[in-house]
């Protein structure tokens, strides 16, 4: 089963948990980010305070950890925006083994995650627009998860692309994942559903293809290069 691990959320989370009884903190911090991400599952509104006398915290304590509910709205969303894609994700890979097929499925599987789960990457795209992340660094970053995914699914190719083209290749293809996307080609290209995941679909297929391809030409002038070498010293070895 696919493990997404998002780095920004959990070096926040011990950021804030720094200093004696560390993993009573953590719990602390868990129950009230999995009580709330519950509610914003349900597509309900609450306040830090609420969410406390749930997760039976004091609110005090509750307020330490997030003193304003748009910061516990953000962590709240990415929890289960998270645990969402690590069961619809990581199911879609198994028995997969063509990068190419891999891909396709991830691909599928976020947009269908989307769509049904809507209003939590919407939540969360919101939030982590409006928040004033220059000032400082309450809200936990996404970076992890789309890496993650795309990892598990195309990692087989590091090797024959090489580490710098790899990683530039799962920047690209970042790009068709997540809320973003959707947002541009519904939102903006008001093209249909259907419409939107075949094109992201194809989309990160021609980019795949086209780093294979780029990989595979520079492979072949390296070797020209290497046989142009050794040539003449064949022949005067003869």
């Amino acid at each position: 089963m696919l493990e997404l691990r998002l780095r920004g959320e959990s070096g926040k989370i011990m950021s804030n948990l720094i200093g004696g009884r560390t993993n009573q903190k953590l719990r602390t911090h868990i129950a009230l980010v999995e009580c709330a991400a519950q509610l914003v599952k349900a597509g309900k509104t609450f306040t830090v305070a609420e969410v406390a006398d749930i997760a039976r915290v004091g609110r005090t304590t509750a307020y330490r950890y997030f003193p304003t509910v748009e910061q516990l709205v953000v962590h709240a969303s990415l929890h289960a925006i998270t645990e969402v894609e690590k069961q619809s994700i990581g199911a879609e890979l198994e028995g997969s083994t063509s990068p190419y097929e891999r891909l396709r499925r991830v691909i599928e599987a976020s947009d269908r995650s989307i769509n049904e789960h809507e209003h939590l990457y919407r939540t969360m795209l919101v939030h982590s627009v409006n928040g004033d992340n220059q000032r400082d660094n309450d809200l936990p970053r996404r970076s992890g998860a789309r890496k993650a995914v795309l990892d598990t699914a195309i990692g087989s190719l590091k090797r024959e692309l090489g580490e710098r083209r790899y990683e530039r290749l799962t920047a690209t293809l970042s790009l068709f994942l997540g809320i973003e996307a959707a947002v541009v080609l519904r939102d903006v290209c008001l093209v249909s559903d259907e419409e939107a995941r075949e094109i992201k679909v194809w989309g990160a297929n021609v980019i795949l293809q086209a780093a294979l391809l780029e990989s595979s030409q520079r492979a072949n002038i390296a070797k020209s290069k290497k046989d142009a070498k050794a040539r003449p010293r064949a022949k005067r070895a003869a």
